[in-house]
């Protein structure tokens, strides 16, 4: 029982180890010029402006969201990365901390889910048949739109 618990608690410390030292990710879209998420989906899908001032508003609320989530992760990568440095780590108290980070990360991929059907709400059937389509070829890694929803949620910015 000792060997599978040891083995538990190393496979989600490696694991962790390996997820904080993954870098922010590369520069903003443009050579490090933001651009504007919703001129792109404009453009993209032919929004309309009040379509514009509406997923403007929606960008604005998932950033909130996402930086929530951001700011939870690192809280909790720190609470990990105390318990691995300590001379003597616990590793129920590892296993457990690691446990959390991993749950904090998986909430990244549900707030993408759920900007995703919010911005669908407010396209016509043509305009969501559009997305759908940019979606399948973002390869299920967000939108493949500067500043918008890809890995991590970072939105553009590093």
């Amino acid at each position: 029982m000792k060997r599978i618990l040891s083995s538990v608690v190393m496979s989600f410390t490696l694991a962790a180890v390996l997820l904080a030292q993954r870098g922010p990710g590369g520069p903003p879209f443009g050579g490090g010029q933001r651009s504007d998420p919703a001129a792109s989906l404009k453009s993209a899908l032919n929004l309309t402006d009040a379509q514009v001032e509406a997923i403007k508003a929606l960008i604005q609320t998932e950033r909130d969201r996402a930086q929530a989530i951001r700011t939870e992760i690192q809280q909790k990568r720190q609470v990990l990365d105390t318990l691995l440095s300590a001379a003597s780590p616990n590793p129920l108290d590892v296993g457990n901390a690691a446990i959390a980070l991993r749950a904090s990360e998986s909430k990244i991929s549900a707030e993408r889910d759920w900007f995703i059907s919010e911005l669908k709400k407010l396209l016509t059937g043509d305009q969501q048949q559009k997305l759908d389509t940019i979606l399948a070829a973002g390869g299920g890694r967000g939108l493949p739109i500067p500043g918008l929803g890809g890995p991590g949620l970072r939105g553009g910015r590093p």
